[in-house]
């Protein structure tokens, strides 16, 4: 993950504009700052399925690898997004990824990696 160093100035954080053109956003552009305990997260107002798949795919291939597939909806109660995991020929998913509505993993409600990767090798095995 690369890191950028800013210091906080009399009007608050000022991120480059080019930086944040590497990221799809520019002047204009609506964010929504996302308050964690682990820091605050900066991503755009609105995103789509398609996005959160590309996230959960990326996530997949470095946590679990390369054999898992997503099916992508919006939460039944409107909170964020549900990405089912699924392997090679499996009917159930393996585990859920489940996202905010900006996009942000929220692991503490996601299957753990290593347990998707286990549903993902005994489908494999049968």
């Amino acid at each position: 993950m690369e890191k950028v160093h800013q210091s906080l100035g009399p009007e608050g954080l000022h991120i480059p504009i080019a930086l944040m053109r590497q990221y799809g956003l520019g002047p204009g552009s609506a964010v929504t700052l996302e308050l964690l305990p682990e820091g605050i997260h900066i991503v755009p107002e609105q995103v789509e399925a398609a996005v959160i798949e590309a996230r959960a795919l990326r996530y997949l291939l470095a946590h679990v690898g390369d054999a898992a597939t997503v099916r992508v909806q919006p939460l039944p109660d409107g909170t964020g997004w549900q990405a089912e995991v699924y392997g090679p020929g499996m009917d159930r998913p393996a585990g859920v990824l489940v996202y905010s509505p900006s996009g942000v993993l929220q692991a503490e409600r996601s299957t753990p990696p290593e347990a998707i990767r286990q549903g993902v090798v005994e489908a494999a095995r049968s």
